[in-house]
């Protein structure tokens, strides 16, 4: 019995130490702590070589911190526990390639867009014609390689009912399915999709010039409901900053 009450209490004082954070109680602390799946490139991933997290998102958090005068801490998530982890208190803001839903909205604070962006479908180049419309790719055969717990998923889910899915545990995995061609189309963002075209053309290519229909989207960052941290991130990201980090990093506007 006693056991269980020392249990029961442990587990409450945990979870009021991961409430959501105030924009005082951040300041105070002289840290702001940032929720990171860290496998979106050129937004937020891993160098392969160092493994220190880099992207034009990793750069405006930095810089956010700076303008916050606090150190920035990278916490580790994934895409199937970011809200869960972003509810928890785990961490003060989700990023790394976050894109603004209607049900994200009715949960979280988001703030304005970072990027537009757009579902696509990204393909070896050896066989990319063969993918030029969803028609083409929803078809017995035709293996479609997915991550789990974003919008990739819901895209996939909603939209393809006659390929083949294949689900990997993470993004990384499911871009080596196309490199290895054990998968033969996978649906991501554009912003993905063209920076992988950029660094590795003769391996990924775009199956269609622009994004699909309908799915056109904005890039964001994701909050707990505070209304003056979602203030000062908004002031924050300024378009000329947003504009001189997009050239930094290679990112069509």
């Amino acid at each position: 019995m006693i056991k269980s009450v020392v249990a029961v209490f442990s587990l409450f004082v945990f979870s009021f130490h991961l409430q959501a954070r105030t924009l005082n109680e951040i300041s105070a602390s002289g840290i702001i702590r940032i929720g990171v799946p860290g496998d979106y490139a050129p937004l937020a991933w891993h160098d392969a070589t160092t493994g220190k997290l880099q992207g034009f998102e990793i750069d405006l958090a930095n810089d956010f911190g700076n303008e916050l005068k606090t150190r920035v801490e990278f916490v580790p998530t994934s895409w199937p526990d970011l809200a869960r982890d972003l509810t928890s208190g785990a961490f003060d803001i989700a990023i790394g390639g976050i894109t603004a839903t209607p049900e994200r909205a009715k949960t979280f604070s988001l703030s304005r867009e970072l990027l537009p962006n757009g579902k696509i479908a990204l393909s070896h180049c050896k066989t990319s014609a063969l993918y030029h419309s969803p028609e083409s790719i929803d078809r017995p055969g035709v293996r479609v390689v997915v991550n789990p717990g974003g919008t990739n998923q819901s895209f996939v889910e909603k939209n393809i009912h006659h390929a083949q899915i294949i689900r990997m545990g993470n993004n990384l995995d499911t871009l080596q399915a196309i490199r290895n061609q054990t998968a033969d189309v996978m649906f991501t963002d554009l912003l993905e999709g063209e920076y992988y075209h950029t660094t590795e053309p003769e391996t990924f290519c775009l199956t269609t010039s622009q994004p699909f229909k309908g799915t056109q989207s904005s890039k964001v960052w994701m909050m707990n409901n505070s209304p003056d941290l979602l203030r000062v991130v908004n002031t924050f990201m300024r378009k000329e900053r947003l504009s001189a980090l997009a050239k930094r990093w290679n990112i069509q506007q």
